[in-house]
């Protein structure tokens, strides 16, 4: 059958050349699973997957060695438990930190790295319950993937996400939300156990569980010919409502769906397991508080780089986006990343060149708008290894951050349709805004409205309008992040903010936040006071997880 052997085997090599020999002659690629299931140790699961998937393709498509890769993974771990505790917000003064129990107690929270950060190897980086993997991936009709390459087992994997979108796998875990009136209590675990439910994004259509879920990795941009994909190394599709980018994204195929909060429901699942808060805010901020614009200070003829004061030059960082135009942000002259910078002195005054990676010189005007905007994708790449981080800063709020192999915060709201919200304000009224929430678990029935496609599931009120910081959310199996407590803060309770409009009608989730609002965001963050069609410079759309066709849990 072909099967090579390596050196990664070790002492496992007879057991596992018996199980193949016992494949090639008839047997179930079970027993195989099995042996690997049998070598995980919560330390070597990075070696396991390369060793196990070349051999897992030659009897199953990529889709599926990944499913039964997770699967073992997840009954290798069987037995370990993981439990976070913070107080309960009813009686808590705020505090944000999590004090890990049970299989958790003897670990510290997971290395946070900037990009020269040496980084240390820690229990996060292949811990079955926050390992991960990426793959270029196409949905189908059942809600599986066509996997087409997968990073670091195919060469034809492309991170650029123009053969297909880039997705992070990783396995589905059980959990368990409770209170005991002092503290609450968040507990995982790799296999069902009494009272424990799975995310929604792992439920498949037909109701069953899935071993794996899987979120796009990075911020909506598009390929040449106008498709919405998640890859590195792209301009983010800014000016793009969440209607426009369903559009965009259908045009991979019929089953692709924009952002679901069943994608939130995990990544803020899994920053709380790796890193022991509630929230990212304060600890690993992201790109929420990049915001200039300056008039530049010469015009210039042919050129591709513009000269402002050497105070303002300063604050651009290299990498980030800055847009050249006759008004802020309007792009009309260029809009390009930051290649280098450059100081030098005309006169008595000091400037600074900011070179721009274009193709073509431009034209400065005199007046012209120097203003940073969202960041390209793929600026977490120059992270180390697996790590979580930013890259210059952690908490300076200039750069997007990565979480769980997740690329966020970039400077941009990430848009969905997933849920939609109606919002029902009268300030005559206490309270004033009610909000209505509706899911659609079928993205080929996502759409810019809300029909009968869409399944009331939830409200949640305010007596104003404006942000309102979170302090909690409702305890849920549906994935969808409802408040059910405001009147926090930017470094209490759940640290990040809802924007109640002082409106009715039907609203589409922006959340995460942008470059200009600093301390209202996080990944708790949302807005809820923009249409299904509004777009800005500020937002673009995003591809959603496996959650984007799912089935209804019951216990």
């Amino acid at each position: 059958m072909g099967y090579h052997m390596t050196e990664l085997e070790g002492k496992n090599a007879d057991r596992i050349a018996a199980a193949l020999e016992q494949i090639a002659r008839g047997g179930s690629p079970a027993k195989l699973d099995g042996v690997f299931a049998a070598m995980v140790d919560g330390e070597n699961t990075t070696k396991l997957f390369l060793q196990f998937m070349p051999l897992a393709l030659e009897e199953s498509s990529r889709f599926v060695a990944l499913e039964r890769f997770f699967k073992l993974i997840g009954a290798g771990w069987a037995d370990k438990v993981y439990t976070l505790r913070g107080p309960d917000w009813r009686v808590s003064n705020g505090a944000t930190a999590l004090t890990p129990l049970a299989d958790l107690a003897d670990k510290q929270a997971a290395q946070l790295c900037t990009d020269t950060t040496a980084p240390v190897h820690d229990w996060a980086d292949d811990d079955p319950m926050t390992w991960y993997c990426r793959a270029n991936a196409l949905s189908l009709a059942n809600g599986d993937m066509n996997v087409l390459a997968i990073e670091g087992i195919d060469d034809t994997f492309d991170i650029t996400g123009n053969l297909a979108p880039v997705y992070t796998f990783r396995l589905a875990l059980w959990q368990v939300h409770f209170t005991d009136g002092s503290y609450e209590y968040k507990t995982f675990a790799t296999v069902q156990q009494g009272g424990m439910r799975p995310w929604a994004a792992a439920v498949r259509p037909d109701n069953s569980i899935r071993p794996m879920v899987w979120q796009a990795t990075f911020g909506g941009s598009k390929t040449s010919d106008g498709k919405l994909t998640s890859g590195a190394g792209n301009l983010l599709a800014i000016n793009t409502s969440a209607t426009a980018g369903l559009t965009a994204a259908r045009k991979w195929d019929a089953y692709e769906g924009v952002y679901s909060e069943t994608d939130t429901d995990v990544i803020l699942d899994l920053w709380q397991l790796r890193h022991f808060d509630l929230e990212n805010s304060g600890i690993l901020e992201g790109c929420t508080s990049y915001y200039l614009d300056y008039t530049v200070a010469m015009a210039e003829d042919e050129v591709r780089s513009v000269v402002l004061t050497a105070a303002q030059g300063a604050n651009i960082l290299i990498g980030s986006t800055l847009d050249v135009g006759t008004e802020a942000r309007n792009g009309s002259i260029a809009r390009a990343r930051v290649l280098l910078k450059e100081n030098f002195t005309q006169g008595e005054t000091e400037y600074t060149r900011v070179f721009l990676d274009v193709a073509e010189d431009f034209n400065v005007t005199e007046g012209a708008h120097a203003a940073t905007m969202p960041w390209f994708t793929g600026t977490t790449e120059a992270l180390p290894g697996r790590k979580d981080g930013s890259i210059y800063h952690l908490t300076n709020g200039k750069t997007p951050a990565r979480i769980a192999g997740v690329e966020l915060l970039d400077g941009a709201y990430a848009v969905g349709l997933d849920p939609l919200w109606n919002s029902d304000y009268n300030a005559e009224r206490s309270p004033a805004s009610i909000y209505t929430v509706y899911a659609c678990r079928d993205s080929e029935k996502q759409a810019g409205s809300i029909t009968a496609n869409y399944e009331a599931v939830a409200t949640f009120t305010s007596t104003v309008s404006g942000w309102q910081y979170v302090k909690h959310f409702e305890v849920r199996d549906d994935g969808m992040q409802v408040p059910d407590a405001l009147g926090g803060s930017g470094s209490t309770y759940m640290k990040s903010a809802f924007h109640f409009g002082g409106s009715s009608g039907v609203r589409a989730p922006w959340v995460f936040g942008s470059l200009n609002y600093g301390a209202l965001f996080g990944l708790a963050c949302a807005a809820g006071y923009f249409t299904p069609g509004d777009a800005d410079w500020d937002e673009r759309p995003r591809l959603a997880g496996s959650g984007k066709k799912r089935g209804e849990w019951a216990a």
